[in-house]
């Protein structure tokens, strides 16, 4: 199945830059289209349309609390997601309580690329490959410095000991912090922020939905840095991001590659 990202995208790639008036309308149609089909079936996407909200019962604290309490979003959908992955807590959709299992599969009907399922700290299922590999390397170190030693011991113990230690830290320690994505693919921050800007532009009525394109929003490629996506966000649902993309557009037309 297409997720609403991939829909969005292939509306974009329709037509080259420039955009005309006719595509520009194409582009817009294609894509209110696009999220009025997914908002019939899907509530979250539905609450993000309407303007909202998106939360959870026990009000988040930290540094991010505020942003965390904004409206529904798909980005702030993301990080409410990430923060009850090890909990398992219902999220709350306009006030309405739906499990998390739930609001996940709301998601990823839109977001491509995710890996936010409940994986409690307890548990020692989420440590089985990277455990696996780490005493695949240690046995596997082991064997090859016997058989450059004098001794007919199929195993260095000391070397085994040693790399051990060394890999099942490792092992541990990244499963624990394990990406929440495939980095080779689009990171799903991007990827919601992308959405969030077209859904703000629909729930405007703004033509500059149809320059809303991939390319000319911001995005932190290597390192991703929460409160720079909560900038951006903020910028969206402030209204002003329209003026960013059209700005974006004349600055691609100015760089079409003229003939003779």
């Amino acid at each position: 199945m297409d997720t609403l990202y991939t829909l969005c995208r292939s509306a974009d790639n329709r037509h080259a830059v420039p955009l005309g008036a006719d595509a520009r309308a194409g582009v817009i149609a294609h894509k209110r289209a696009f999220f009025a089909a997914e908002a019939a079936v899907n509530p979250l996407v539905a609450e993000i349309l309407r303007g909202g909200t998106v939360s959870v019962h026990v009000p988040p604290a930290g540094r991010r609390a505020e942003f965390l309490r904004g409206p529904a979003s798909f980005f702030r959908t993301h990080e409410l997601l990430r923060r009850t992955r090890s909990t398992n807590a219902p999220l709350l959709l306009g006030g309405r309580e739906y499990p998390r299992v739930e609001v996940l599969g709301f998601f990823q009907r839109c977001v491509p690329n995710t890996n936010l399922h409940f994986r409690p700290w307890f548990s020692t299922a989420r440590y089985t490959t990277s455990l696996g590999l780490a005493a695949a390397g240690t046995i596997l170190i082991a064997h090859l410095v016997a058989l450059t030693s004098d001794d007919d011991a199929l195993f260095d113990h000391a070397v085994a000991w040693q790399a051990g230690v060394l890999l099942f830290a490792a092992a541990i320690l990244s499963s624990a912090r394990r990406s929440n994505r495939d980095p080779r693919h689009a990171a799903p921050w991007n990827s919601a922020i992308y959405l969030d800007a077209n859904a703000a532009l629909i729930r405007s009525g703004s033509p500059s939905l149809a320059v809303a394109r991939k390319e000319w929003i911001p995005q932190q490629r290597l390192f991703k840095e929460p409160a720079f996506y909560d900038r951006l966000l903020a910028e969206i649902e402030s209204g002003r991001f329209a003026e960013h993309l059209e700005a974006s557009a004349r600055r691609a037309v100015n760089v079409q590659p003229t003939t003779s």
